[in-house]
């Protein structure tokens, strides 16, 4: 039996409507309710379509005759463009309503090849691993009430921070939008990850985050947030045209020092400006061209801590571990796009303060403070394919990175590779630079193959080498 659509019972019925308004009103009525009440018995429609089409069927009918009869017009029946409209009011009316909660499952899978040549007396490593493996939840629980959960499952290097992890688990409160802006309560990130989660990114896309706090630029606490600069925890429009944008939450673990030993509480706060009122465009290698656009990003974070992972301490007293820290972390993040260009660049600090003892940085040294930074730049082009330009294309993309890292937990910065024997650890590094060079092939909108070379331009202890690195990403 052939399936009857809402556009083929919108077309019919009109088509009815119209016959019957030719002979008479009360006929054509009369006509109408017949088919509907038809259609009704062979259930293709319920009780409250047919009435929701009466009504709207009516009103079109009424509207329709009272502008025959003063322009003279033709019947409904003998004007496309009326009975399109009228067709599409149909639809609209028998068309479900979302009902809550409303969500869909999705994912990234992201197998990676990586490739790293024996050098200086160095054994080589070529191994095939799991970059991404995540899955997750999205949506609404209510209306105005949105959710997001997403686990990591893979497991790249036993140990990692984020080898099986729950990344994200919020809900948020939309009521409040134009006031104070969303509210989301649960594990987040935390305001002040300043540049909006890319859709594609390299495979150390932004060092400048193993400086961010909490795990992962993650944390859990509360926020409010005005302008989609944050996302994904809120899409919602800045202050003065989209140009004015903030952030500000608290938070109780992880905190900046990675874990939480004293139950102190994590403030953060992030402001943006945008001139042009335009959002950043949530995928670097979107392949439809776009207009100028820019912006900057500031974000400050603070806590205080005891011993931590963070650091390695040395108490004044010796029958006490315990060096209380003050730690402060500062962002700085620009951003500009035209037609298929993209640049960026990103400068991160972070500042361990002790009292009542000494901290050991990364040389073994002992001091009162720790203080690491990281910073980098780097832009990228898209290039679309004729004849499919919004699906398929390609794009290149440059960076350059640069750390100087004290904090003990947070080494090895600018290491790629997967395994943990002494010649692949020596070849991270605390202090250097990276420069990078990718290829991203974009097969469709939902998988990319993502190449990048990296040369590593290390410390006197992280002696230079050069990785290659290949990658699948499946979205769904």
């Amino acid at each position: 039996m052939r399936k009857v659509t809402p556009g083929y019972l919108a077309a019919g019925l009109f088509f009815s409507l119209s016959l019957g308004w030719m002979n008479s009103a009360v006929a054509g009525s009369a006509y109408a309710d017949a088919v509907l009440e038809a259609l009704a018995g062979k259930g293709l429609l319920t009780e409250q379509e047919v009435h929701d089409i009466k009504l709207v069927a009516r009103q079109a009918e009424r509207a329709e005759r009272a502008e025959q009869v003063a322009a003279a017009e033709p019947p409904i029946a003998q004007n496309p463009g009326m009975l399109a409209k009228a067709a599409r009011s149909v639809e609209a009316a028998v068309k479900p309503k979302p009902g809550f909660p409303s969500y869909r499952v999705w994912g990234r899978l992201q197998p990676r090849l990586t490739y790293v040549p024996s050098d200086d007396g160095r054994e080589g490593t070529s191994s095939l691993t799991m970059r991404r493996a995540r899955f997750g939840l999205k949506g609404y629980m209510a209306d105005k009430m949105p959710f997001r959960y997403q686990y990591e499952a893979a497991n790249e290097i036993d140990g990692l921070a984020n080898a099986t992890n729950l990344l994200d688990a919020w809900v948020g409160f939309e009521h409040f939008r134009d006031q104070v802006g969303d509210i989301i309560v649960g594990q987040q990130f935390i305001p002040g990850y300043t540049r909006a989660p890319q859709l594609s990114a390299s495979v150390e896309r932004k060092f400048s985050e193993f400086l961010y706090p909490g795990a992962a630029g993650r944390s859990r606490g509360v926020s409010f947030r005005r302008g989609d600069m944050g996302r994904p925890e809120s899409s919602s429009k800045g202050l003065f045209g989209n140009r004015l944008q903030y952030g500000v939450g608290i938070f109780n673990g992880p905190d900046l020092s990675l874990n939480n030993d004293n139950n102190e509480m994590l403030f953060a706060a992030t402001l943006g400006w945008r001139p042009t009122g335009q959002s950043i465009w949530p995928d670097e290698y979107a392949l439809k061209e776009r207009g100028f656009n820019y912006g900057f990003n500031a974000a400050f974070a603070t806590s205080h801590d005891t011993d931590t992972l963070d650091t390695k301490v040395q108490a004044a007293d010796p029958h006490f571990n315990e060096v209380e820290l003050d730690n402060d972390w500062y962002s700085l993040f620009a951003d500009v796009e035209y037609g298929h260009w993209v640049g960026w660049a990103a400068w991160t600090q972070f500042v361990s303060d002790a009292s009542d003892g000494q901290v050991i940085d990364t040389n073994g040294v002992a001091s009162d403070t720790l203080n690491s930074k990281a910073w980098g730049f780097g832009g990228s082009r898209t290039f679309p394919i004729s004849g499919n330009p919004d699906l398929q294309g390609w794009a290149l993309a440059l960076q350059y990175q640069s750390v100087d890292n004290e904090h003990p937990s947070r080494t090895r910065f600018f290491r790629n590779l997967t395994g943990r024997s002494l010649d692949e650890v020596n070849r991270g590094m605390n202090r250097g630079r990276a420069y990078h060079a990718m290829v991203t092939f974009i097969l469709n909108p939902s998988t990319r193959i993502i190449n990048e070379f990296t040369h590593f331009d290390g410390s006197h202890s992280s002696p230079d080498h050069d990785a290659l690195v290949s990658q699948i990403q499946i979205d769904f």
